[in-house]
């Protein structure tokens, strides 16, 4: 009778560890997906913000005739030192602003110098940057137009970082140039804005960054609504140009780099159950081997990007990977301990016992990982 009772209690305790896996991995999985729902609830709030403090400028032909308009330009020569970290990157460039009699009567009466008609407010260290006019007064044009070029060296923060889908999420670097003057809000003169002619381009040959392909340039002009009354009876609303440079990762480096080692190391953990069950101290040594090799790497990665409120694409694979490989040293402790301790006649069945479970593994742990990965994709 002892004999059978111990044959009914491993099967129990197999059917038990079984249910006990298939329940934290479909935990995990379940994770992925409110994670990846997560993730967009975070960018749902984020443009909802922006759409409370920044608003895209009406069309020209909405605008009324008395608006006055100054036409803005820019070039960046050269863009460098990014660190996602930090969230900042420096640029080097100049700035074109052409605006009309109205505008210059305007400044002459507040006394507002060129210098002081824009400002960059995504600069930081101001104390180490460069932002001056290239001539000591304005060239006046035709018709009483005034012109007047500037140059930037800066660095500026980076307020749009999303990095859903990375490391093959693409980045936008934004240069933002506002109008200073509270006399010129919307409230008061409504001076505004609008994009110079685009023929020239926007980035010079030196734009491209290492890691990132250059894809396009954009500027935009915008409202900016200040969410703050400055101490006085009104919000002000103040006209802004913001140049957006878009780059994307490349996708070959950035599978090399951090896909291709995690499907290395995957694969091996997939591997494991293939060897023999008796082989226990083996067995047991590739998930244990594994962990270390993926805490490692997700410490890397984790080294040359900013502290974000949600997981990352590499991010849900990693999760998915660390469950994988607990519970495949789970099952094979529970495999070596039941091997070891049945008798000798007994353990070519236990042996041939084991190796069906895991392949029941093997093969639920692939699938697995291949869903988590896709709900992970399609969700950033």
């Amino acid at each position: 009778m002892a004999g059978g009772t111990a044959e009914v209690s491993h099967p129990r305790v197999r059917l038990l560890l079984l249910a006990f896996l298939g329940l934290a991995l479909c935990a995990i999985a379940t994770s992925a997906l409110y994670m990846s729902s997560g993730a967009q609830s975070v960018g749902y709030f984020k443009a909802h913000d922006e759409t409370e403090t920044r608003s895209l400028l009406p069309p020209l032909s909405e605008l009324p005739p008395e608006t006055p308009l100054v036409y803005i330009g820019i070039f960046v020569e050269k863009v460098y030192e990014l660190s996602l970290v930090s969230r900042t990157f420096s640029a080097d460039g100049y700035i074109w602003l052409e605006w009309p009699a109205e505008v210059d009567r305007l400044m002459r009466e507040e006394s507002i110098s060129p210098l002081e008609l824009v400002r960059m407010p995504n600069r930081v260290e101001i104390w180490d940057s460069l932002f001056e006019a290239t001539s000591e007064e304005p060239i006046e044009l035709s018709a009483g137009r005034f012109y007047q070029r500037y140059r930037f060296s800066s660095r500026f923060y980076d307020d749009d970082i999303l990095l859903h889908r990375d490391p093959f999420d693409s980045l936008s670097l934004p240069i933002v140039i506002e109008i200073g003057p509270l006399s010129m809000s919307q409230k008061y003169a409504g001076v505004t804005l609008i994009p110079h002619h685009q023929a020239n381009g926007f980035i010079g040959l030196s734009g491209s960054i290492s890691g990132y392909r250059l894809e396009t340039a954009m500027l935009t002009p915008l409202l900016h609504h200040y969410p703050s009354r400055f101490g006085s009876w009104y919000r002000p609303t103040l006209s802004q140009a913001r140049l957006d440079i878009v780059y994307r990762a490349d996708y070959w480096s950035a599978f090399l780099n951090w896909i291709f080692p995690l499907l290395i190391i995957m694969a091996i953990v997939l591997l494991a159950p293939s060897v023999a069950g008796s082989l226990g101290d083996v067995r047991i040594a590739i998930p244990s081997t594994a962990l270390l090799s993926l805490i490692f790497l997700q410490q890397s990665y984790h080294d040359e990007l900013p502290a974000l409120p949600y997981l990352t694409f590499l991010d849900k694979l990693f999760s998915i990977s660390f469950a994988i490989c607990l519970g495949l040293f789970a099952l094979f402790t529970w495999g070596t301990t039941i091997f070891d301790q049945a008798a000798e006649p007994e353990r070519p069945r236990i042996a041939a016992r084991i190796n069906q479970i895991d392949t029941i593994f093997q093969t639920s742990c692939f699938i697995i990982f291949m869903i988590v990965a896709l709900v992970a994709w399609n969700g950033s």
